[in-house]
Formats: C-alpha cells, sequence, structure tokens
C-alpha cells in the first residue's frame, strides 16, 4: 500500500483501445514513485468494434462497456469525468472549465475521432454514430419518435459513410429496429461521397458486400455529397435531394473540437502529428495515440487495429521515459485481418487481399 504522494503523475486522456491497455498494465506493474489519472467524458468506455454486433442483438450492450471507474480503481488510478478545454504545455497542466487544472509529468492523448459532419449543417434528423456512449439510447428515442410521427408508412433510414464501420451499421441496423417497432416497415439506404463502396479493400470484398446490399434491397448512392441535412431531407451536391426520417451519420474521422485549440503541430487533416515512439512532434512529454496521433510520413487508415498494437509500445516508453531510458518505435502492421458483420452471424473477412465469406 502507498504511504506517501507519488513524485509523478502520468494522465490518460480519453480510455480508448490504446489507454486502456495502459490501465490494465498499470494495475499488474504499477511503475515505482508514480500516479495515475484517467480523464474521460463518460464513466464507462464503449468498444467500437462490438457495436454492429449490439445492434444485431449479438451480445447484449453491457457486453462492449468498460466500466471506467472500476478499472481505474483496481488499477489504484483515479478517474476524473470532464471535459478538457485546453492544455497548457509549459505548465504541463490539463485544463477544465469549472474545475482547477490536472497537472501531469506525462500525458497520453487518445481521445478517438469523430464524424465529418455536413458542410453546410444539419438538424435533428441527422443522428450522429458518436459519442457511441450514449447511441443506443438516442437511437431508439429516434425511432420510437420518428415511427408515431409517419405510423402508417415505411420507416426511412439514411445511413452515410461506405467505409466499414457504415456498412457493418447498416446491415445490422434492421434487427435494432425490429427490438424497438416490431414489423414496423423499413426502407434503408446507404450513402458514400466515393466511387466505391469499402475503399482500400480487395475487389473481391466489395463485390460481396455489393451483392448482399442488393439482396437485401437496399440501394447505394456513391459520389453523394451530402451538403446539409434539414427538415427530413439530405440535400446532395448537384441538387438531388432524398427524404429520410433518421439519418445515422457514420461518415469518415474528423480530429475531435479539442484538437483544433491545442497548439501543437498537426497534419492536413487536423490529427496531431507524433514521432514512432507515439511522442508528439511538439512535446516529447505528451503522446497521441489511436485516431487522434498521426505518424509522421505514415498514411495510415483511422482503424482500431492499429491502436490496439499501440498499446504495449505506449506502455514501454512510459516506463522508459519515467526512468530517462530511450523509448521503443513502434511499427505499424502493414495488413490485418478485416470481418464485417452481416447481422446474421455470417461475416464476410479479408486478409492480405483474398476475401471470404
Amino acid at each position: 500500500m502507498q504511504t506517501h504522494l507519488p513524485r509523478r503523475t502520468v494522465v490518460l486522456l480519453g480510455i480508448g483501445h490504446t489507454n486502456a491497455h495502459i490501465l490494465r498494465m498499470w494495475k499488474m506493474h504499477r511503475p515505482p514513485d508514480a500516479g495515475l489519472v484517467c480523464v474521460s467524458n463518460f464513466s464507462v468506455a464503449t468498444y467500437s468494434g462490438m457495436l454492429p454486433g449490439v445492434l444485431a442483438g449479438q451480445y447484449p450492450p453491457e457486453r462492449m462497456e468498460i466500466d471506467l471507474v472500476r478499472l481505474s480503481a483496481a488499477a489504484g488510478g483515479r478517474l476524473v469525468v470532464g471535459e478538457v478545454s485546453g492544455i497548457d504545455r509549459e505548465n504541463r497542466e490539463l485544463q477544465f472549465e469549472g474545475r482547477p487544472p490536472i497537472p501531469f509529468d506525462l500525458l497520453s492523448i487518445g481521445i478517438g475521432s469523430v464524424p465529418t459532419l455536413p458542410a453546410d449543417g444539419s438538424d435533428e434528423t441527422l443522428l450522429p454514430i458518436k459519442p457511441m456512449q450514449t447511441l443506443l439510447a438516442r437511437l431508439e428515442n429516434r425511432l420510437r419518435a420518428a415511427a408515431a410521427a409517419n405510423s402508417a408508412g415505411p420507416l426511412r433510414i439514411a445511413v452515410v459513410g461506405g467505409g466499414a464501420g457504415g456498412v457493418e451499421v447498416t446491415l445490422c441496423l434492421p434487427a435494432a429496429v425490429r427490438r424497438t417497432l416490431g414489423e414496423h416497415p423499413l426502407e434503408l439506404r446507404l450513402f458514400d461521397s466515393g466511387e466505391e463502396l469499402l475503399r482500400g479493400m480487395s475487389a473481391g470484398t466489395q463485390r460481396r458486400v455489393r451483392q448482399e446490399l442488393e439482396r437485401r434491397g437496399v440501394p447505394v448512392e456513391l459520389g453523394a455529397r451530402i451538403l446539409r441535412v434539414e427538415q427530413g431531407e439530405l440535400h446532395l451536391d448537384g441538387g438531388r435531394r432524398f427524404a429520410a426520417d433518421i439519418v445515422l451519420w457514420a461518415a469518415s474521422a474528423a480530429p475531435p473540437p479539442l484538437l483544433a485549440r491545442l497548439d501543437f503541430e498537426k497534419n492536413e487533416r487536423g490529427f496531431l502529428l507524433t514521432r514512432p515512439t507515439l511522442q508528439c512532434v511538439s512535446d516529447p512529454h505528451i503522446f497521441a495515440v489511436g485516431d487522434t496521433g498521426t505518424i509522421a510520413g505514415h498514411q495510415l487508415p483511422k482503424a482500431g487495429v492499429f491502436a490496439v498494437r499501440q498499446g504495449p509500445v505506449l506502455w514501454e516508453n512510459i516506463q522508459h521515459s519515467l526512468a530517462g531510458e530511450p523509448l521503443r518505435e513502434y511499427e505499424p502492421q502493414r495488413g490485418f485481418l478485416k470481418l464485417l458483420n452481416l447481422g446474421d452471424r455470417r461475416a464476410i473477412g479479408e486478409r492480405f487481399g483474398i476475401s471470404l465469406s
């Protein structure tokens, strides 16, 4: 049992895949004379990879949730639930609105990404999938309200985003609608601004997914750049419009708003630029991991598999930083298994360009 205050403080901002690994390792191998503080907007973390399975009813919602209160306590750390307003690099403090700052010796920022929203705005028709901690409750409320407003006609849902997340949500969503509304008629439509679904995946995987969507009667609108969502309509460039009761937004990743307020070096998309050691180019005492960081010279997709593999590297580098030792470089894996949940206990998989279902 610790009988004195630690001399150094490690702060984890956001408990995503990478920072959650630090919590786990801290519980087993606590660094000497160091304290841990976890900062999150929510008291639970959500494992995004399980969301399609939860929508499909394959797991209960609590299976994809991590109780940060219990996990932090078990690791001997402290959890602070609040929204960070800035970072004072000179004094090494995490700043908040309405509460004192939290000092740190080392900071790891892992606050993920957010969907890129329409340039010209939106109204309550649009339902972003993030924050995922509140998605299921928000979705159920919107389903009930939309069905009550249009009890005679079909429920029209547009899913925006033709990447792996948007495709999985589209295929798994009907089960969630049935659980909430019974056999209410449903019309699904999938939109993406690109010229093909699942950019970066093999032609075989793309073909299998298109066939699955056609079999289920889900139209796909490609080259569909959405300018705004308002009053039950998607407004596309070129003047096209589509009616929708709910627009479920799962578009490409953008930086969380906090990053725009930080005076750090960033890449052209606004994510924090890091060295291969995961240290921010702007400050060696601050790491940026998962979607939040981009390693200089790399163009990696924003995918959770990279964040998971960064966990052991970050843990090793936190220990080395505290000990004043050289840090290890993270080497991104060249390929990984991609699985698309079809919502009916089947999947389409791809590895090294080979597609199977």
